[in-house]
């Protein structure tokens, strides 16, 4: 299909492998797909529809990208969604205690978490960069459009943004960290002012968990990624302010937290700043005591399996190496444990210089590290995507050439 705009000609495929970009970012900026319901909701007939439309939005780009898709992925790929789905269904009948949380969260797993493995699959970071950072560039300004202007004219604020919002902090925390990649890859003015408000967002959720994830990613970023010319000044500048934030860090603190305030923002992380109760683990500690008294005490050879913690009255551990010993067991957990950490080493390593290399720390810093204190495993959707992309690459480098160098 061709578009005549003036003088120029633009040509639009519609072919299933450009159908197979479109949902993948579809998929990235799926916040937006999530705003535009106060549009669809706005149409005559479809707005009767909403829901439906919002599933279509996913469902056409799908179904045109299905020629392709049958060509990208293997049976190892299969055979990986099957065991996962086996397992799960397997609990039911092994662990018939768990059924009212399998129930609770099969719907999260099987649609939400399982499927990103796919997506990692079909990943090209190197094509999808500038897309997924325009996109994550509109998933920002839409955040803070919702909650600082749109929701206080229609809602209760109480109940959009709350005091600790953490569903929404960790839903816009891989644009923030886009941003944060694509400011220190190549500083640009737009990308700095966008990465700030990103920022200010986050402590506006009123939870630490993203904030903690952007902050491993930007100093190991730094640290080593970060060899463009003049990067000595742009490092020496990034180490002056970060020192004067933390010397004034009570009193920024305090600013925010009057500025959120006003807009009726959540100020629990400004809080814990200013009383230093920052670093309070809010008896995560405690919890996971409670967990390694069950598996030591009771016969769980083969663990409590998926979500055996909510018999205990305990979401999740809290703590990956945990997590996965309570759901498989100690040995199968950490035989489980081993191959997970191998896989994303050996994709680190054999991607060095690459694109992919960064994209891997940047979902290593998404998903392992937030694991390590949040969520569990089973229903995180960029720790899916992360193995999906480690299996990319990996069949890539067997039997492609590696992909392009990753420049400033």
């Amino acid at each position: 299909m061709e578009l005549a705009l003036g003088q120029r000609r633009i040509s639009i495929s519609l072919g299933s492998e450009t159908m197979v970009m479109v949902l993948v970012c579809l998929v990235w900026a799926s916040p937006l797909v999530g705003y535009s319901k106060g549009i669809i909701n706005r149409l005559p007939l479809l707005g009767d529809y909403s829901e439906l439309t919002m599933g279509a939005i996913y469902v056409i780009p799908l179904l045109m990208a299905l020629p392709a898709l049958v060509q990208k992925f293997c049976l190892a790929d299969y055979l990986f969604f099957f065991v996962c789905t086996f397992y799960y269904l397997w609990c039911y009948v092994g662990y018939p205690e768990n059924t009212p949380f399998l129930n609770e969260n099969i719907f999260v797993c099987f649609c939400c978490a399982f499927p990103f493995y796919f997506i990692g699959r079909l990943v090209d970071i190197d094509r999808l960069f500038k897309p997924f950072l325009y996109l994550s560039t509109a998933c920002i300004l839409m955040d803070l459009f919702y909650f600082l202007i749109y929701a206080p004219e229609q809602k209760n604020m109480d109940e959009v943004a709350g005091f600790d919002n953490m569903y929404r902090a960790y839903l816009s925390l891989p644009h923030v960290a886009l941003l944060l990649w694509a400011l220190l890859r190549q500083f640009r003015i737009w990308k700095a002012v966008m990465f700030f408000l990103g920022v200010l967002f986050l402590l506006s959720c009123g939870t630490r968990g993203p904030l903690v994830c952007l902050a491993f990613f930007g100093i190991v970023y730094f640290l080593f990624f970060m060899n463009f010319r003049g990067a000595l000044y742009v490092k020496g500048t990034i180490v002056a302010l970060g020192v004067l934030t933390l010397v004034f860090l009570r009193e920024l603190a305090l600013f925010l937290a009057q500025t959120f305030l006003g807009l009726n923002l959540s100020t629990r992380i400004m809080e814990k700043i200013v009383f230093g109760d920052l670093g309070n683990d809010t008896y995560r500690g405690d919890l996971r005591e409670i967990l390694y008294g069950v598996l030591e005490r009771g016969d769980h050879f083969f663990g409590l399996g998926l979500f055996g913690c909510g018999n205990y009255g305990i979401n999740y551990p809290h703590f990956m190496p945990l997590d996965f010993f309570c759901t498989f067991g100690y040995f199968f957990g950490s035989v489980l444990l081993l191959l997970v950490t191998t896989l994303i080493g050996w994709t680190f390593w054999r991607s060095r210089g690459t694109l992919a290399q960064v994209f891997v720390l940047f979902l290593f810093s998404l998903s392992i590290i937030k694991l390590m204190f949040s969520a569990t495993f089973v229903c995180e959707p960029f720790f899916f995507l992360l193995i999906g992309f480690c299996a990319r690459q990996l069949l890539m480098s067997a039997g492609r050439p590696d992909a392009t160098l990753e420049k400033s």
